[in-house]
């Protein structure tokens, strides 16, 4: 039994529910990186298509340049949650499909800044804030279903 959809599978599930905190609250919980780490941790353990080194450098150096860019910038440009989610998501996916979902999810971001602009021009501004995890969810979802077009 291949475990790499399942894997994808977890992890969606996992963004839903940060998706849907970070729209509510703008908190993303620790349990979810926790719970995707310890999914990630169980089947790279049996299944992996890559290089052990590759899903751990992806994950940690993931996590350390979004980290310092989070500290920098006194998390105005990117938050801490989302900094765990791109961590947990490098460890579990690798660099590839990280490469994917992370520019998948910024492009889908800025489109959708874009749009909110035309739509409210005189609201929407430099510093304007917003949730972030909801354009990971679809970016990972896009890499998922590109890497098994048929859900496994």
């Amino acid at each position: 039994m291949e475990l790499e959809p399942i894997l994808y599978l977890v992890l969606i599930g996992l963004l839903i529910a940060a998706a849907v905190t970070d729209i509510r609250e703008r908190l993303i919980y620790d349990r979810f990186i926790v719970i995707g780490i310890a999914a990630t941790v169980l089947v790279r353990f049996f299944e992996r298509t890559e290089p052990w080194w590759n899903y751990l450098l992806t994950g940690v150096v993931s996590f350390l340049f979004l980290y310092v860019i989070a500290v920098v910038t006194n998390e105005r440009s990117i938050g801490g949650g989302d900094v765990k989610l791109f961590g947990m998501l490098g460890l579990a996916v690798g660099f590839e499909p990280f490469l994917v979902i992370y520019f998948g999810s910024h492009m889908l971001a800025a489109l959708y800044l874009v749009i909110l602009k035309l739509v409210r021009w005189k609201k929407i501004g430099w510093h304007t804030e917003f949730p972030f995890a909801p354009f990971i969810l679809l970016a990972t979802l896009v890499c998922y279903l590109w890497k098994f077009p048929f859900g496994g």
